[in-house]
């Protein structure tokens, strides 16, 4: 504050001489060493053992457990206990998509959360089945175990359906493995990865083939598996050819305008009080079709009879052969990236709402260990549900211990009330589906991108035509690569600019959005706008190189080239190779190479590789554009002296040869040749050392730059590649 400053003695209020790098660091210290800044969790005074520390960073349970409150127990189990009721009929509904018995998608609400709850950082994040990931569950095990060719009897059906049914359950635990795996890696960044215009698209495309998907449902008619051409093309030609079962269609109608009616309704006349409108559904048509078997037999299919009582645990059988092995793993990879990516989208957005944090690597391994116990339990791979998280976050969740109460919900389900679903007719899970998905089906943000970015239109195109046409693996492997391919393509070719002078002011701006900036004669003001990197290394070699080419041809004389490196922070080995040939080609060429607005890690670079005192030299690296300009720009070229640890020569000149060898190159002159420098009003190869000359001065009255010795004109053209 300006107190504390006030306050301090003359001794410590050292004064900067010049507006150099050197300057301020004789003035105030330091810059080399990093030091850390406070954690904003103290330390306790009192060292923790390794064993407990390591036990509170994997299982967070342990560090809110303890202070587990009456207040948090009432926010858990009302949550619970209400978000179970929307969970059974969606458990029972998303297991269709996955192609396995409706008793499976409770059992995915079982073990899963009691796990998750042990491990995950988030507090209302509720998992369990999803529709997105059971698609791709359905994706996956159906390219690695595909139904046999033509009409199957009842044994090969039932040995088919157990083959696939255990292919299902290896993929859960190979899910959850590679999970583990990647959280303990530190890979919980990857989500990262995809962008969002990716994201919208490819969730658009899934809810599309979800929808396409129950058709079958809908129509009361078998149309097989395909892409989501193919499955439009089937329901198709099964409406035209009449085969049609219209009491499905009808029940599957009825039940979604049954479900839209109380849910607007709610939101009309009693906005919080939830009315559970899918359960209302499941109910009703239950009922309706236990008291009217008739519908049975005019077509309409129930989901019969669910094995009742608890999972029991076991193992999964071990595929056929390492080929099939290594095709788990590469579904299981797809199916962990898509679950993990919905799941932490959803964590994060709560965790904001509410004022906390999660992380990225402990929700893999948490999400991980849930799919790894529930293959053991009969469950298919897991995620978490926006639907579900929401009704928590709003009725009071405040830890993770109401996914114990939907298990136990869940549980008094499996053991006293699944005799009762036996009625259940399919159409109306199929609506329940619908109904899910309509938020999903989301056409407006792509109107959106293409207003304000076509760039991310373009990704959102990717990724939507990429799944709906060739399924929903490689439309994420399409998505996840176009994504990366656009962040190469921004990184390797960053924006670069040429900077003037406002008028009037100490303001450098952009000389094409600016034509008022002004640019100063001999000298280019350039800025990179990316840290430097063998990606980007050439494009800003060919990039800068073009602008000096351009002043060549325009017959503008480069005396002072200043790079403005205000957003470059880093600086690789590949880069540094090209930026140490530029610098020795400008110096052959007598231009002063300037260095302003350096962050640390690029100044360290250049010490740590050389160039720092070979080439650019202390005299050379100032604080500010404005500095540079004023003081760097108005002497001529100073090239450091080694002998001098880096500083800048106090003669204003150097033998050329030296400057050529210390940069590691073939000298372009012959030894004993000299650069000879002279500023306004001072003899040829003398340097005044005092005050700055003014710009205007400079260029304007007389002008001032590099002269030769007769017969060294040569040297001092452009080389080519320039």
């Amino acid at each position: 504050s300006a107190r504390e400053e006030a306050a301090l003695s003359a001794e410590e209020m050292q004064p900067i001489t010049e507006p150099t790098e050197a300057a301020l660091r004789a003035a105030h210290g330091g810059g080399t060493e990093v030091q850390p800044l406070a954690h904003p969790h103290p330390l306790p005074s009192e060292p923790i053992p390794k064993a407990l520390a390591l036990t509170r960073r994997v299982v967070p349970i342990s560090l809110w457990l303890p202070k587990y409150t009456t207040a948090d127990a009432k926010g858990d189990v009302i949550a619970g206990l209400t978000v179970s009721v929307v969970l059974i009929p969606q458990a029972i509904a998303y297991a269709l998509l996955v192609e396995i018995n409706p008793v499976h998608g409770l059992y995915t609400s079982f073990v899963p959360l009691i796990v998750h709850a042990v491990f995950t950082t988030s507090r209302q994040m509720c998992i369990g089945p999803f529709a997105l990931v059971s698609l791709v569950v359905a994706s996956i095990v159906g390219d690695i175990v595909p139904p046999p060719a033509g009409e199957l009897g009842a044994d090969e059906l039932a040995e088919y359906q157990r083959t696939y049914l255990n292919a299902v359950l290896f993929l859960s635990m190979i899910t959850g493995v590679l999970q583990v795996v990647m959280g303990s890696l530190g890979l919980g960044m990857i989500s990262s990865f995809l962008a969002d215009p990716c994201i919208k698209g490819f969730t658009t495309a899934v809810a599309i083939i979800i929808i396409a998907s129950q058709l079958k449902y809908l129509l009361g008619v078998n149309i097989g598996r395909g892409d989501l051409p193919i499955t439009l093309y089937r329901g198709a030609e099964i409406v035209v050819t009449g085969r049609t079962r219209w009491w499905s269609v009808a029940i599957t109608v009825a039940s979604f305008a049954l479900m839209s009616a109380i849910k607007n309704g709610g939101r009309r006349f009693c906005p919080k009080v939830p009315l559970f409108e899918q359960l209302v559904a499941v109910v009703v048509f239950t009922l309706l079709l236990f008291l009217v078997p008739w519908l049975e037999e005019q077509g309409v299919q129930t989901i019969g009879e669910l094995p009742a009582g608890p999972p029991m645990p076991a193992m999964p059988a071990m595929p056929a052969s390492i080929a099939q092995l290594g095709q788990f793993f590469q579904g299981g990879a797809v199916c962990a990236f898509t679950s993990f990516l919905v799941s932490m989208s959803m964590a994060r957005v709560f965790a904001t709402k509410h004022g906390y944090a999660v992380a990225p690597n402990q929700e893999l391994i948490a999400l991980g260990m849930a799919n790894v116990f529930g293959g053991m339990f009969g469950a298919y791979p897991a995620s978490g549900s926006f639907s579900r998280t929401a009704v928590v976050s709003a009725l009071g969740g405040r830890t993770p211990l109401h996914g114990w109460v939907q298990a136990a919900v869940i549980l008094l389900v499996l053991i006293a009330l699944t005799p009762l679903f036996r009625t259940l007719p399919y159409a109306v899970l199929a609506a329940i589906i619908f109904a899910a998905l309509q938020s999903l089906v989301d056409f407006s943000s792509a109107r959106e991108l293409w207003r304000t970015s076509r760039s991310d239109f373009g990704l959102w195109v990717v990724a939507f035509l990429g799944t709906a046409l060739f399924g929903v693996q490689i439309g994420l492997l399409l998505a996840l690569a176009a994504s990366l391919g656009v962040l190469v393509v921004r990184t390797s070719r960053p924006r670069w600019l040429v900077l003037g002078r406002l008028p009037g002011t100490n303001v450098f701006r952009d000389v094409t959005r600016y034509p008022s900036a002004r640019r100063i004669e001999g000298v280019l003001i350039f800025r990179f706008d990316a840290p430097l990197h063998f990606a980007n290394a050439e494009y800003f070699d060919t990039s800068l190189r073009t602008r000096i080419e351009a002043m060549d041809i325009a017959n503008e004389r480069l005396t002072h080239l200043v790079l403005d490196c205000s957003s470059i922070n880093s600086l690789d080995v590949s880069a540094h190779a090209v930026l140490r040939k530029l610098i020795t080609d400008l110096h052959k060429r007598g231009v002063a190479f300037i260095i302003a607005n350096s962050r640390a890690p690029f100044r360290e670079a250049l010490v740590k590789f050389g160039t720092y005192d070979e080439l650019v030299g202390e005299a050379n690296m100032f604080l500010s554009l404005l500095d540079a300009v004023e003081t760097g720009c108005a002497r001529p070229l100073q090239l450091p002296d080694p002998a001098e640890g880096g500083g800048a020569s106090s003669r204003g000149r150097r033998s050329a040869a030296q400057a050529a060898a210390a940069a590691g190159e073939d000298a372009a002159f012959a030894e004993g040749d000299e650069l000879e420098t002279h500023d306004v009003g001072v003899a040829p190869g003398q340097y005044s050392g005092g005050a700055p000359t003014p710009l205007a001065q400079v260029y304007v009255e007389r002008g001032w730059g590099v002269e030769l010795q007769p017969g060294q004109e040569r040297h001092a053209q452009a080389p080519q590649n320039l």
